[in-house]
């Protein structure tokens, strides 16, 4: 299941604990537990619908029906009867006014939202499955500030190299951040340091710079974590911070219009437009975020950028075009066809 990992590895130590074998069903985004005990055998059909997986009541009806079919052919021994096997659905997040419509229709489903480590078993919903239930309502939570392993490494060496920097001189000077790694026309051209373009992603001129492009990396970049997986993100992150770069060169060679360049903005910028394809993939929703608000988030920070003076605009253009492109290239996660 895409971008559940560890909820994934919780659940399935959950099943394996008591019994359950597992089985990929040809449909993405959900998995099969099944237990075989004298002459009945159940199962637990896990749908990881957190990052905008969503059926059509339809569609579920006949995943649901196919499962049973082939429990009853695979597992359960030709003997048994029909009602020898019974099926659980266990939704994970996900839109809960469409769970709470589904379930109106259909018995034996219940809701887990993972952001709280709530359990949701409606009125017409069986009260437990076999034990099942004091299990998933047991499970340890990851706690909400707690960030993905790579966004919270990229941002503690930001705020390092900062406060170091700071104790040596004036991150606010251009001259020093030019001193100590940042990007320049004439270092990169004439004197062939090529990586400044990669020193320069963790340099800031000052705190505010620093605070601002953190708050957004570490919302943005758990996200895209979450959905893409670590080593994906760190790839797409750095890529674009290259491709920010290079385009931010290039226009400051075009216009003649030379500055120091610094910051983690050109990566940030390519995080959002990585985490817009994802939120694409996904039909349009992806945690809470709609494809709408990414777009319109991206117009309004490139309209500021572009309208206040001091910004690298084209680094921030170079980026959120290169990581929607990586982020193209390197996931392809897809929702459930109906």
């Amino acid at each position: 299941m895409q971008g559940s990992v560890k909820m994934q590895e919780k659940i399935e130590k959950l099943f394996e604990d008591n019994g359950y074998l597992s089985w990929e069903t040809e449909w993405e985004e959900t998995e099969l537990f099944y237990k075989q005990e004298e002459h009945k055998v159940y199962g637990v059909l896990v749908v990881d619908a957190e990052h905008g997986l969503g059926l059509t009541e339809a569609a579920y009806q006949g995943i649901r029906q196919r499962i049973a079919e082939w429990m009853m052919q695979t597992i359960s021994p030709q003997e048994y009867p029909m009602g020898g096997v019974e099926i659980l659905t266990l939704i994970i997040g996900g839109n809960m006014e469409w769970i709470q419509h589904l379930c109106a229709s259909e018995e034996g489903i219940w809701a887990y939202r993972p952001e709280n480590g709530r359990l949701v078993i409606y009125e017409n919903q069986p009260g437990d499955f076999y034990g099942l239930r004091s299990g998933l309502e047991s499970i340890p939570q990851k706690k909400s500030w707690e960030l993905p392993l790579f966004t919270g490494i990229i941002a503690a060496i930001n705020v390092i190299v900062f406060v170091v920097l700071e104790c040596m001189g004036s991150t606010e000077s251009a001259a020093f951040i030019a001193e100590h790694g940042g990007m320049y026309p004439d270092f990169v051209l004439e004197e062939g340091e090529w990586w400044r373009i990669l020193t320069a992603m963790f340099l800031h001129f000052g705190a505010a710079h620093l605070l601002n492009n953190m708050v957004i990396f570490c919302c943005v970049g758990s996200r895209l974590e979450r959905a893409v997986g670590h080593i994906r993100f760190l790839v797409i992150y750095f890529l674009s911070g290259i491709g920010g770069g290079l385009l931010s060169l290039f226009m400051m060679v075009h216009t003649g219009d030379y500055a120091v360049s610094a910051g983690a903005s050109g990566a940030i910028f390519g995080v959002i437009g990585g985490f817009l394809w994802a939120v694409i993939r996904h039909r349009g929703r992806l945690e809470g975020v709609t494809a709408r608000g990414m777009m319109l988030m991206i117009a309004l920070s490139l309209y500021y950028g572009f309208s206040t003076i001091g910004i690298d605009n084209w680094c921030h253009v170079g980026g959120i075009i290169t990581g929607f492109v990586a982020s193209m290239i390197l996931y392809h996660g897809k929702c459930q066809k109906d």
